[in-house]
Parts: structure tokens; C-alpha cells; sequence
């Protein structure tokens, strides 16, 4: 079961990590909209050592964020959007603030 549905808005937490990780530090801190779940995959820090077969696993989502929020001097559309793929640990559900 994911914890996350498609419409959620979400917010990429934000923290740093020591390890290899998917998550782009440009949308940690942001928040965006779930757009679609990914199947369960071994967290990326357990296959950036190969551990492909017996790693840990999580579900990802791709997640949307409009570019004018994610860089204030963006100079595009304000239509314009970026998505990507994060993992459920580095989501959790976006506050009354970041709506």
C-alpha cells in the first residue's frame, strides 16, 4: 500500500545525505503534486553498493512541480513544469503553509 495517492500534494523534505540518493537537492524543501506511483524498488542507497537482489525497497512516486517555484528567476512559462521521481521517505504531506 502507498502512503501517498495520485493528486497528494507533497513536500521533498529538506535534509542532506551522506549517501547516494535520487533526490535532486534543487526540489528538496519544495513542494509538488503526485503525479504517478513507481513499483516498489531498492532504496538507491543499497544499489548504489550492488545490492540490487537483496536491498531494501520502497515505493517512489514522480512527483510535479511548477518550475517558477522551484527557481524564482525562472524566465519560462509559468505553465512550464518538471517532474521526477522521488522515493516515499523523502515525501511527506505538504502543510497548510505550502498550499
Amino acid at each position: 500500500m502507498t502512503k501517498f495517492q495520485i493528486g497528494d500534494r507533497v513536500t521533498v523534505k529538506d535534509a542532506t545525505s551522506m549517501f547516494h540518493t535520487r533526490t535532486q537537492a534543487f526540489i528538496r524543501g519544495h513542494t509538488g503534486v503526485v503525479v504517478e506511483h513507481r513499483p516498489e524498488w531498492v532504496i538507491p542507497e543499497d544499489e548504489a553498493w550492488g545490492r540490487v537482489d537483496d536491498g531494501r525497497t520502497e515505493p517512489f512516486y514522480v512527483v510535479r512541480f511548477q518550475q517558477t517555484d522551484l527557481w524564482p528567476r525562472y524566465t519560462g512559462y509559468a505553465i512550464d513544469t518538471l517532474e521526477t521521481e522521488c522515493s516515499e521517505r523523502w515525501l511527506e504531506p505538504a502543510g497548510e503553509a505550502d498550499t
